[in-house]
């Protein structure tokens, strides 16, 4: 088992490095496999495609941030800080890869984030006064929007800090707080 996760880290950091020097769709299988130094059967063994190399890579490398289970609203801003460093640490990549195929890493962290603020609202609903269509309907509207914010940073070269996007992000998830407790307060008039 561990050296199945030691070949799976080799392929994704092997992926990683081709990514930041060409093109997402002029990588193939046989690439990744000369720059691991294994045969692609190898890498078929661990992954069905790059597809699926490319969405392992995103969720064990920035979005393991947000996926825990431990994001809350006292350590939001820290988690995402965190993501957002790991992406500009890595911002070939990530401009490279989202340029390639958005989709992927637009899909992935919506539905991440979408099961944060889930989470989110429902922390912040003490008297569960949302409805689930109401939580499933705001955790869809803020992941949106996080998304196009995350894809803009990308886009845009990083030109924010990873620290005015969390800050943001924050007062964000805060703002929530507020909104449930208005909302509450209304309903109790």
């Amino acid at each position: 088992m561990a050296e199945g996760k030691k070949t799976k880290a080799a392929i994704a950091a092997a992926y990683i490095q081709l990514c930041e020097e060409k093109e997402w769709a002029k990588i193939s299988v046989q690439d990744i496999a000369l720059r691991t130094e294994i045969n692609r059967q190898t890498f078929y063994y661990h992954f069905p495609d790059k597809k699926t190399l490319l969405r392992w890579v995103y969720l064990n490398d920035s979005l393991r941030y947000l996926a825990a289970d431990e994001v809350s609203l006292d350590n939001w801003e820290e988690q995402a800080l965190k993501m957002l460093k790991t992406m500009q640490e890595k911002s070939v990549f990530y401009h490279n890869t989202l340029a390639g195929e958005r989709d992927i890493l637009m899909n992935e962290f919506f539905q991440v984030v979408q099961e944060v603020f889930k989470q989110l609202f429902q922390q912040v609903d003490e008297e569960h006064v949302l409805s689930t269509q109401d939580i499933q309907f705001y955790s869809r509207f803020f992941s949106f929007g996080c998304s196009g914010i995350l894809e803009a940073w990308i886009r845009g070269n990083f030109q924010e800090t990873p620290l005015d996007i969390a800050t943001q992000l924050l007062r964000l998830a805060q703002d929530i707080e507020v909104y449930s407790y208005r909302i509450y307060q209304r309903n109790e008039e």
